[in-house]
């Protein structure tokens, strides 16, 4: 690293963690794009051993996906922690050459070999430990290279952010604990009551150099495997996978364990995407279908930063909040994804299917006025519910026998969340206030428990179990639901439903 590629000043600082935002938000996409795309059926033509082996490789893309939203997570606490704030933006796909150093063609595709090298290039190791894997992989992904720099004339130190040159994701985090070191204490001008926490186990608050320091730490671990090349890093999970997949695919030239999806699907070419390789959808189904992917996506995001960037929301609020988050990936971006790969793109994409497209209408931010926020988060779901229980009435849905269970699904989940995000008090009824305290993961979660299973969405069942349920919800070491232990005014609501006789 040269004295001239070196962060110097807070500003380069932020400049580089809004860059690492949005690469980690972009990779999450494509990775969950890829995850998406994967059959899911011996219907769709794979014998049960091969549809092992994709539910296989689907879980590990989608557990590398969930860990890039948690290093964006970190890298939002990061941001906060010196006086920035989080930083969601990214540009919709295919995106364009971007402004930072990495020459990285960001597509959403489908599963195959090509899509599994390009990934292997994203999360490629600044050191190798092993030389077979160096020269095979380094001379590959030098397309993914660009050289340029500048250089400062006069002024003592740069006002504005300079492009500091990386060619890893690694570089970059290394060029992040580089700025940190450098600067030191004096970068810790955020409250420390600002930094968010609970929405993953590993998530770590930023309130001095030596958390900072783990959490970048982390990152470059969970990504490229540095130091040691751990086996459980995205670059070694990702040769895994390919190898397995080349390795079937000799065993069997015809298997395919990919729905024929398309590239780069887009409802409407934006302003902002000029770039070759996008494909507007034309069915006028799959249009309707993506559209309410598209509009939970983005309230998905601003509830995500809503939660980051939290203002005058108290603990159970802010529990709410995350919450919310937390279910509507599993509970209606997935479902909905699966359906819409399921769905064709137009007639003149003669056998392909659409795909989701993660795109957004203008740049997320956070709204900053909190009675506002939630007001528009409950209403944004509800229209996006009404939707869906609009769509299973259109006879368009009938010869898709997967779209109908998912639109079910997912109205009934956002209604159920929805009514979490409200600043008016519950009536602390069944109906209105206990039900909702159990989220869509919670009831399923415990449904499948073998020592404790229960219907966290019956009321007969949580009124007969309703002692065992506080004293789980009470318990901070040994909590039950995925989602951790009850905040107190939670946790008091149950309690008092239950003295007063489990109302409904």
């Amino acid at each position: 690293m040269t004295l001239e590629n070196q962060v110097k000043t807070r500003e380069d600082l932020l400049y580089l963690l809004a860059q690492a935002s949005e690469l980690e938000h972009s990779l999450a996409c494509q990775y969950l794009f890829t995850a998406f795309s994967l059959k899911d059926s011996i219907e769709e033509g794979v014998s049960q051993a091969q549809l092992t082996k994709i539910d296989r490789w689907r879980k590990t893309i989608n557990e590398i996906a969930v860990q890039e939203m948690l290093h964006m997570a970190i890298a939002s606490n990061l941001l906060t922690a010196i006086g920035g704030a989080p930083y969601f933006r990214r540009a919709n796909f295919p995106q364009a050459k971007t402004y930072t150093s990495l020459k990285l063609s960001f597509t959403l595709a489908p599963f195959n070999e090509t899509t599994l090298n390009r990934y292997i290039c994203f999360e490629l190791p600044n050191n190798f430990e092993n030389e077979a894997q160096k020269e095979s992989w380094i001379p590959f992904c030098q397309n993914f290279r660009e050289t340029e720099q500048f250089a400062l004339e006069a002024l003592p130190v740069p006002l504005l952010p300079r492009k500091l040159e990386y060619n890893t994701i690694g570089e970059l985090y290394g060029l992040i604990r580089q700025g940190f070191e450098t600067l030191g204490s004096k970068l810790f001008i955020g409250p420390p009551e600002a930094q968010a926490v609970g929405l993953f186990k590993e998530m770590i608050q930023v309130t001095d150099l030596a958390s900072a320091l783990k959490g970048i730490d982390r990152i470059i671990i969970q990504g490229e495997g540095s130091p040691n090349q751990r086996e459980d890093s995205h670059f070694a999970e990702f040769i895994k996978v390919r190898t397995q997949y080349l390795a079937e695919l000799a065993t069997d030239p015809t298997f395919n364990p990919t729905r024929p999806v398309i590239e780069n699907p887009l409802l409407s070419l934006q302003q902002d995407n000029n770039t070759p390789g996008a494909n507007l959808i034309t069915d006028s189904l799959s249009r309707d279908v993506i559209e309410i992917f598209a509009a939970l996506y983005e309230v998905m995001l601003q509830i995500l930063l809503r939660f980051f960037a939290h203002t005058e929301e108290n603990e159970e609020q802010h529990y709410a909040l995350k919450s919310a988050f937390i279910n509507l990936m599993p509970f209606g971006i997935s479902p909905l994804a699966k359906a819409i790969t399921q769905l064709p793109a137009g007639e003149e994409f003669v056998g392909l299917n659409a795909g989701p497209s993660f795109e957004v209408y203008a740049d997320v931010q956070l709204l900053p006025q909190m009675k506002s926020a939630w007001i528009f988060f409950q209403e944004r779901l509800q229209e996006i519910a009404a939707a869906c229980e609009a769509l299973l009435e259109d006879p368009r849905t009938q010869p898709h026998p997967t779209l109908q269970p998912a639109l079910m699904q997912v109205a009934s989940a956002l209604t159920n969340i929805a009514h979490t995000l409200s600043l008016e008090a519950n009536g602390g009824t069944w109906a209105n206030g206990i039900s909702q305290l159990f989220s869509p993961m919670d009831v399923a979660h415990m449904k499948n428990q073998p020592r404790f299973p229960v219907d966290l969405g019956d009321y007969e069942t949580v009124k007969a179990n309703a002692d065992a349920i506080l004293e789980s919800v009470s318990s901070r070491s040994m909590p039950i639901l995925p989602e951790g232990p009850w905040t107190t005014d939670r946790i008091n609501l149950f309690r008092q439903w239950k003295e007063s006789g489990f109302p409904q």
